[in-house]
């Protein structure tokens, strides 16, 4: 719950400064890349988090890593993540500053399973009915999970749409379960 809280605060801080300056997308894309880089280096992400690591120390190293390889106002907000303490909140910053990007370009995240891997042609085809229904800029997350059989599983904001054939298993078992067989109809 306190992670969210100051993920927002400096988030929103963060996104109001880059929009007054004009540069929301390279600090989008800066904070990506800072925080893919602590995800690919376990020990470094450890080291800047670890409070017992002096905070000169700390930004010495943001200096050696980022300052040539970031924007400004990125390299600023990390100097200041350090001095606040704040530095293990660093992804679930980005993440929220990522979500008010999308919010300011009209853009929603579709999740979806699918059982096989889509074709470009597919894929295409669900991006612009979801953009149709949503009316919203679409951003696919697609990932292939085989328990699926087949279909697929969508979800956008708080909504999932189940297509899947283990889905619909389960939903016949329900109703034999409901119904014993020798009471079932022909045709149901």
């Amino acid at each position: 719950m306190i992670e969210k809280a100051v993920a927002r605060r400096y988030a929103r801080g963060l996104f109001d400064v880059a929009r007054e300056q004009n540069q929301v997308e390279a600090v989008a894309s800066d904070l990506q890349e800072v925080v893919a880089t602590l995800r690919q280096n376990p020990e470094l992400r450890e080291l800047l988090e670890r409070q017992w690591v002096a905070t000169k120390d700390k930004k010495e190293l943001l200096r050696k890593l980022w300052q040539e390889r970031v924007c400004r106002l990125v390299y600023s907000f990390l100097e200041l993540l350090i001095d606040k303490h704040r530095e293990r909140y660093l992804e679930a910053i980005a993440e929220v500053y990522l979500d008010l990007v999308r919010d300011l370009k009209n853009i929603i995240v579709a999740e979806v399973r699918t059982a096989f891997p889509l074709d470009p042609q597919r894929e295409a085809a669900l991006k612009q009915a979801l953009e149709k229904m949503t009316r919203k800029n679409v951003e696919l997350r697609v990932s292939v999970d085989p328990g699926l059989i087949g279909g697929l599983v969508i979800k956008v904001g708080d909504r999932v749409y189940d297509g899947s054939v283990k889905k619909r298993l389960q939903m016949l078992g329900a109703r034999f379960v409901e119904r014993p067989l020798g009471k079932l109809e022909v045709g149901t």
